[in-house]
């Protein structure tokens, strides 16, 4: 029997596809204790796809025509989501909706909660990452009840129940709750085992989330967490923020069970039809020796398929990567982030050096692995020539794609810190899309913008880096 419904909204604003992973769980958890759920996702109607030619320019070495499996793109349904929201929520009739927030999509989501706050009497609770580290401005906003902060997989179940049956939740551990003029600010409980977490639940998804360009074309992806957390502190990253914020809790870092994994990924390989596996531990070769020969002799065994995995150069050895290459991993994705070692040092936390960075794609180029790089430009104190650092090094490593993003200051980290104290951005700053320059006089944004813009030009020679 239906204890009751809750509605997700997912107020992604970036036009590009991929199962939100913390809402699937969620929502497995709902299911398993009884409720019916939906997910309002306004990822295909917010923003246009990035098609082909952006693909090409921002390192895709293939055209991949988005059209193919995301359809076209209507403009004008962008102006008709607070009304189709609106008639989701009448249709649905749910007892709560749970909004999940990352800092870039805060802003559109409370934009779309704000006016259906009169039209609805339904409690709103907001999660993830931004409620969870500015859980005071999300908390202050007139359309949000209620802040779960940290995982919610527990809290979310147990909120839903007591809003059915019409119980007290303000004692909930995990949430701020406004109650009689006032929030009570309720203790976090203590970190899950994620063995103990069901299979994730993609039905509740537009099945263009299911496709994500790969080599050319378009494949089915699923994404599986072998382990959750992480042990290191980037300065621009929030992982360390959450790991702080739950100290005493338990372990930030649990290991998920080899088996229970790739049990979750042979139910979706049959479930789903997927193609490709991708792993979303932070530092996937990490896990150590024994416990990558574990997995290498299971997934052979049980999957099969291609995978994908991200790591950190410093992880990366010779024989890990030739048993990798023997059960069919296809890529490998490795956060470089700068391509100057003393700014990686001094202002990221990061200590690599550019020697080792440099063996680890000679390794995988030798065992012919395709290779991914993920670099930022823009960074607080950078300026041109730290810029053609990047630019030199990549040239240097030549991997087969790159992933340059512009460097996002989430609020909480100590890099944001340091663009507030040198006056690079303002304190009060949220981030509310992909494309966000800091104002530094010695790398003015205009000048950020052609770096970016024409980086393929540099790394494949048609443009000088000195």
């Amino acid at each position: 029997m239906e204890k009751g419904r809750v509605l997700f909204l997912y107020s992604n604003s970036e036009g590009y596809g991929g199962v939100p992973n913390g809402i699937a769980v969620l929502s497995a958890c709902l299911k398993q204790a009884g409720f019916e759920t939906k997910c309002f996702d306004t990822t295909f109607m917010k923003s246009p796809p990035m098609d082909h030619f952006q693909r090409q320019k921002y390192g895709g070495v293939k055209n991949s025509d988005a059209s193919e499996v995301w359809g076209e793109w209507h403009p004008g349904l962008e102006k008709k989501i607070p009304e189709l929201f609106s008639k989701t929520i009448k249709e649905f009739n749910p007892d709560l909706i749970a909004a999940s927030f990352a800092e870039i999509n805060y802003s559109y989501g409370v934009s779309l909660l704000n006016p259906l706050k009169k039209e609805f009497a339904v409690p709103v609770v907001a999660g993830g990452i931004f409620p969870t580290l500015s859980p005071e401005i999300t908390i202050d906003n007139d359309a949000i009840d209620m802040v779960c902060i940290g995982e919610g997989e527990d809290a979310l179940v147990e909120l839903a129940l007591a809003i059915v049956e019409k119980s007290d939740h303000s004692q909930i551990n995990n949430l701020w709750v406004k109650k009689d003029g006032k929030i009570m600010k309720n203790p976090l409980q203590n970190l899950r085992n994620i063995d103990s977490l069901p299979h994730q639940d993609w039905s509740i998804f537009d099945q263009k989330h299911f496709y994500k360009p790969y080599c050319g074309g378009f494949v089915k992806m699923a994404y599986i967490e072998l382990a959750r957390g992480c042990p290191y502190k980037c300065t621009y990253c929030t992982q360390g923020n959450m790991r702080e914020l739950l100290k005493g809790k338990g372990s930030y870092l649990r290991k998920r069970s080899i088996d229970n994994a790739l049990n979750e990924a042979c139910w979706m390989k049959l479930e789903w039809d997927i193609e490709i596996v991708f792993f979303t531990d932070d530092n996937f070769l990490g896990m150590g020796s024994e416990r990558l020969d574990y997995f290498c002799n299971k997934y052979e065994k049980k999957v099969g398929i291609p995978f994908w995995i991200q790591t950190r150069c410093e992880s990366i050895k010779e024989d890990y990567v030739k048993r990798l290459k023997e059960i069919n991993i296809s890529a490998v994705a490795m956060g470089i982030e700068h391509g100057d070692e003393e700014y990686r040092r001094k202002y990221m936390n990061r200590k690599t050096s550019n020697k080792v960075i440099q063996e680890a794609f000679e390794i995988l180029h030798k065992y012919d692995i395709r290779t991914t790089a993920n670099v930022m430009i823009g960074l607080p104190y950078e300026n041109e020539t730290l810029c053609k650092s990047t630019l030199r090094l990549l040239k240097q490593i030549q991997p087969k794609s790159i992933s340059m993003s512009f460097y996002q200051p989430f609020r909480g980290t100590e890099m944001f810190e340091m663009a507030v104290q040198e006056g690079y951005l303002l304190a009060g700053n949220i981030i509310s899309n992909s494309n966000i320059c800091l104002n530094m006089p010695q790398f003015p944004r205009e000048r950020i913008m052609y770096y970016y813009n024409n980086f393929r030009k540099f790394i494949d020679g048609e443009l000088p880096v000195d």
